[in-house]
């Protein structure tokens, strides 16, 4: 989340066969936009959630906590709710430090919207793969 240090959370959704099969009966770039959108708009919820969360003194922290995708080079797709450098002190927050209790954020959002995410992802990926059949139709 913060840095390659930083434990991160992982989901993995499973029981989705028919859309599973669906991407694989689909060429790979409308698989992977279809695959994209699906993600992000559940990412999408976290982030929302760790906004909300977000202790506020100026609104930095709240306004910086970004989706970003994270892919990795053997092609798998990776979604990241993080904090960017601009506002480093979030790390603080989350894990606590030496002289301060930690005041975490990201992850109780990430444990509050896993369902929530996972059925966003699910409508989200269904709809984009309607969408790039009747597109591959035209």
């Amino acid at each position: 989340m913060f840095s390659n240090s930083a434990p991160a959370l992982t989901i993995e959704i499973q029981g989705l066969r028919q859309l599973d099969q669906a991407l694989r009966n689909m060429a790979w770039p409308a698989a992977r936009r279809a695959l994209r959108r699906g993600m992000r708009a559940g990412a999408n919820e976290v982030r929302d959630e760790a906004r909300a969360r977000a202790p506020v003194r100026t609104r930095k922290l709240k306004r910086s906590i970004r989706t970003r995708e994270r892919s990795e080079a053997d092609g798998q797709l990776r979604f990241a709710v993080e904090v960017p450098r601009k506002a480093f002190y979030g790390l603080f927050l989350e894990y606590g430090t030496v002289k301060m209790p930690a005041r975490p954020f990201l992850r109780p959002a990430a444990e509050a919207k896993f369902e929530q995410a996972v059925g966003t992802v699910r409508r989200a990926l269904a709809q984009a793969i309607d969408e790039e059949l009747r597109r591959a139709r035209r």
